[in-house]
């Protein structure tokens, strides 16, 4: 058995069993999650449900059985109770059995006749509240320490006078004429026996102090688990586990705590099948199925049938199936459409494993034949009209759908999206009859997700937009997912075109109208701002007389004069008054702070009719413009100007390892500038400036040649400087040596 469990396990790992590299992200964020896990209403499976990013699925909603004991012992509230048991100070609840107040004004409720009443029980509790932080394990001195990044425990059993305080517990136990007290007396007995790693006096203990009060209530469970726990340090792990099966199946509070300290598979040390046959009932039996079906290695469908067989009706298979629904979304749906995709639904299943498609199709055919078998046909009809859904079967997807009546608000809720997604997708094309359709009928499909939580996009909007792509409508493939500023990230100039196209179209259809909205972030005039992406572009390009028409419909930034200026040290977070030199722009009165991209264009055309001249004002000039080609570039300081970016901080998509990205780099056109400079160039101080910004050309250049290796050592552009040191003795050469380690390296 354990050999064809360890098959299954190989077999199956690669389809379901995920792992990830990033430890930090929430992983459950890239899937769609489109159908509920929360329609499974019985919180004590909800830690169940199916997540990537933690052990177990939230369980917010599950009130703690423990509590309700004592809130039913008590007769108090569960939030006076809640608070009572976990939260009081030891200190109260010792003054109150002493006949004082409490200083803690949320213990009113603790009258002078409820403590009359219940003083054995608030002894208890105190008593308790002294042993709690103490009540961790010893840590095992055979084990290898690992570190990790949560808060160790500061405390452990081993800290506490063992004998004194069994002692304590036993007198207590002996003295206690309530058997729900002396249960709770026998749990700390047993409990501390455990974590002190007396693991036969904890077994020994349960069945002197636990087993003979016949009380199976979640405190006995408790207990149970305690001994469970012991049993496993000696080495009994079959009957350990055996305990644990019954902690499982009858405990409100413990079913995640009994479930981690199994493991199933090839690392179990039971015979699966020995381990079935030996359940106390059909109860065990399922759970047992449960967990297995639960566990990474397994087919849930396997388990589920085996449940079923039993309980058609069983919660577990309720909560196997809607994990293996999730399992299949995951498997089958991308988080991103792929507009070269043909199929109607998003994706084919070109490509994908046989084993996934024999998967899928036993949950199909699981969930088609629980809709006869089963007692709650609501659940199965949906199931099984979302499988054909995700199977692309929207026919009989819809006719099961229509089969679902319920008074469940998220049953329902799940209905208006299964029926808006079958609705999308069998759409053969989006035209303006589709349109005006979906848009009458479903108003909020592409602005609401339906989903309940999660999910990085609107599934209905990337299913619209895998259509309009396919449809070659590709300005309404990308509003449909992005504000009209999202072009930034990579303005094309074909999309550009069309997105202008369709923004001035005059009869829209009503989803056109809500596409061609602006966002929140979007300029109000779409022709003005798409005039400034092209403008930047132009700038890009260097067409200053095209940029300055486009830029007189609009501009956004504001940048300091210096971005005409020159730097010998490169620092991206420093201020641009420290950073960068501001030689020869006061020469060009025309060039002034705080300039638009317009002021910035009209100050460049200025420089190149002046940099058409034959004399040292038009080196000077052609430098400044070099000098703004190079610090827009991919290492310049103001790298960011002509990405749409608002700071200099590194964007790897905008600026890549010294490649060009999405973006054009500017280093050519710097560089024939500075040959225009260094033409007409006169003076040896304004040279040895132009010869330094060369220098930076060529090392940039070099790194971009040799980024790819590893290996690469600092490279030197050794011809410019062999240039730039014919002009020693001038103050910028001297600058450039004592501010530039490579030229100063390039030297020694």
């Amino acid at each position: 058995m354990r050999k064809k469990l360890l098959l299954v396990a190989v077999m199956l790992m690669a389809l379901w069993g995920k792992s990830f590299a990033c430890g930090w992200d929430d992983w459950d964020w890239y899937y769609y999650n489109l159908f509920s896990q929360e329609i499974i209403n019985d919180p004590r499976y909800r830690p169940f449900l199916l997540t990537y990013e933690a052990k177990y699925y939230s369980n917010d909603t599950l009130r703690n059985g423990n509590i309700e004991e004592w809130q039913k012992y008590l007769g108090l509230s569960y939030e006076n109770t809640k608070y009572l048991v976990f939260e009081s100070s030891r200190d109260d609840l010792r003054n109150l059995t002493k006949g004082k107040a409490a200083a803690d004004k949320k213990l009113a409720f603790a009258t002078p006749e409820f403590v009359k009443e219940h003083k054995q029980a608030l002894l208890y509790l105190a008593y308790t509240k002294y042993l709690e932080p103490y009540m961790r394990i010893i840590p095992d001195p055979d084990r290898e320490v690992y570190w990790w990044w949560g808060e160790e425990d500061e405390h452990n059993a081993g800290e506490l006078d063992y004998d004194k305080v069994k002692n304590v517990l036993v007198t207590s136990w002996n003295a206690e004429k309530d058997n729900e007290l002396k249960l709770r007396y026998g749990y700390q007995l047993v409990r501390l026996a455990h974590y002190t790693r007396r693991y036969e006096e904890a077994v020994q203990l349960f069945d002197q102090y636990v087993k003979p009060l016949n009380m199976n209530t979640e405190m006995y469970y408790y207990a149970l688990c305690q001994k469970a726990g012991a049993l496993r340090g000696m080495g009994e792990v079959e009957k350990a586990y055996r305990e644990f099966i019954h902690v499982f199946t009858n405990s409100n509070d413990l079913k995640t705590a009994a479930y981690t300290s199994m493991t199933f598979g090839e690392n179990s040390h039971t015979n699966f099948a020995d381990f079935v046959s030996g359940a106390a009932d059909d109860s065990e039996r399922i759970d047992i199925y449960f967990m297995m079906g639960y566990s990474d290695f397994n087919n849930p469908v396997n388990e589920i049938e085996k449940i079923v067989a039993i309980n058609p009706n069983a919660i577990q298979a309720k909560v196997l199936m809607v994990r293996t629904v999730n399992l299949v979304e995951r498997e089958l749906l991308a988080t991103s459409l792929d507009a070269e995709d043909n199929e109607a639904l998003y994706p084919s299943w070109k490509g994908y494993q046989s084993e996934t498609m024999a998967f899928f199709n036993q949950a199909i055919r699981l969930s088609d034949k629980q809709r006869e078998k089963a007692s709650d046909k609501n659940f199965w009809n949906l199931i099984s009209s979302y499988l054909h859904f995700l199977d692309q079967d929207f026919d009989k997807a819809s006719s099961y759908l229509a089969n679902v009546k319920s008074n469940d608000e998220l049953y329902m809720k799940t209905v208006d999206c299964l029926t808006a997604y079958i609705d999308l997708c069998r759409q053969p094309t989006i035209d303006a009859k589709a349109e005006d359709y979906l848009m009458g009928k479903y108003p909020d499909l592409f602005t609401k997700p339906c989903c309940t939580h999660y999910t990085e996009n609107n599934f209905p909007n990337l299913v619209l937009h895998n259509r309009y792509a396919r449809q070659e409508e590709h300005a309404k493939a990308f509003l449909v997912l992005y504000p009209l500023t999202k072009i930034e990230d990579n303005p094309n100039e074909n999309l550009l075109d069309e997105l202008q196209t369709f923004l001035n179209k005059k009869k829209k259809t009503s989803l056109e109208r809500y596409l061609a909205s602006p966002g929140e972030n979007d300029w109000t005039d779409h022709n003005a701002y798409l005039s400034y992406v092209r403008g930047v572009l132009r700038l890009t390009d260097g067409n200053f007389k095209e940029a300055k028409k486009l830029f007189e419909k609009g501009t956004r930034l504001e940048v300091s004069h210096r971005i005409f200026g020159n730097n010998i040290i490169v620092d991206y977070s420093g201020y641009d008054d420290d950073v960068m030199r501001d030689d020869y722009i006061s020469e060009f009165p025309f060039i002034h702070d705080n300039m638009t991209e317009l002021d910035v264009t009209d100050a460049l055309i200025q420089l190149q009719n002046i940099g058409d001249k034959k004399d040292n004002e038009a080196a000077k000039a052609n430098y400044l413009i070099a000098n703004f080609y190079y610090n827009v570039s991919v290492t310049g300081y103001y790298r960011h100007y002509l990405r749409f970016d608002n700071n200099n901080g590194f964007c790897y998509y905008k600026y890549g390892y010294y490649g060009d990205g999405p973006y054009k780099n500017t280093l050519q056109l710097s560089s024939i500038y500075l040959e225009k400079a260094m033409e007409t160039a006169t003076d040896n101080e304004l040279k040895a400036h132009i010869v330094f910004a060369q220098a930076k050309n060529a090392q940039q250049i070099m790194e971009a040649e040799n980024v790819s290796s590893w290996y690469h050592t600092r490279v030197v552009p050794d011809a410019q400087f062999d240039i730039l040191d014919q002009f020693e003795g001038t103050q910028y050469q001297n600058d450039v040596y004592s501010n530039c380690l490579y030229y100063s390296d390039y030297h020694n």
